[in-house]
């Protein structure tokens, strides 16, 4: 960006971020990348105060008319544990401890609570459409880490908040927990829903 300080910024942004699609999601379908490529264009246009996670949503919301299925944390946890695999080759112990007082505020608990006990309960459709919902959410936020980091020196970040979505998860449950990673992918679906 100091390189090309005659560039706008948010088409240095674009083009980085569409670089990097193409790499992380070049076996996704043709139609899971278009709608990738709408999402960043309106992500690295939307000025925002919210959260990663927040902003994300916004966007995804805005974009999309989807929403998410009837699901468990168990279906979360299945996501998070199928994507380390599949993009990293990487095994995890599937249980995690479903937090009986949960790190989050009354209506996030509440929320939480309510999906926390049971096996999974998504079908093969909606085990495809929580997928690509939370992986679009996952891209988004990843963009808005580094909008922020662009413009606020102090901002903190951890390496799971910047790597390919499933050594972000890897790194996720490093730096925490499998029950912490779930956490932040029901909030991303928790901050979607509000929306």
């Amino acid at each position: 960006m100091e390189t090309l300080s005659c560039t706008d910024n948010n088409n240095i942004i674009e083009h980085f971020f569409t670089q990097a699609m193409e790499n992380e999601f070049e076996n996704e379908s043709i139609a899971f990348k278009a709608t990738l490529k709408e999402l960043l264009s309106a992500a690295v246009l939307h000025n925002s105060t919210q959260s990663p996670s927040e902003s994300a949503a916004s966007v995804l919301k805005n974009i999309t008319n989807l929403s998410f299925p009837k699901i468990r944390l168990a279906d979360i946890r299945n996501y998070a544990v199928f994507n380390m695999y599949m993009r990293c080759g990487v095994t995890v112990d599937t249980y995690f401890e479903r937090f009986s007082s949960p790190p989050g505020n009354v209506e996030q608990n509440s929320a939480y609570s309510k999906i926390a006990h049971g096996g999974s309960i998504a079908n093969a459709a909606d085990t495809a459409k929580l997928a690509d919902l939370l992986t679009f959410l996952r891209f988004l936020k990843r963009v808005f880490v580094v909008k922020r980091m662009l413009i606020d020196p102090n901002f903190v970040v951890k390496p799971s908040q910047l790597d390919w979505i499933g050594q972000m998860m890897v790194s996720h449950i490093k730096e925490t927990s499998l029950s912490m990673l779930i956490w932040d992918l029901f909030l991303d679906i928790y901050n979607f829903n509000l929306i």
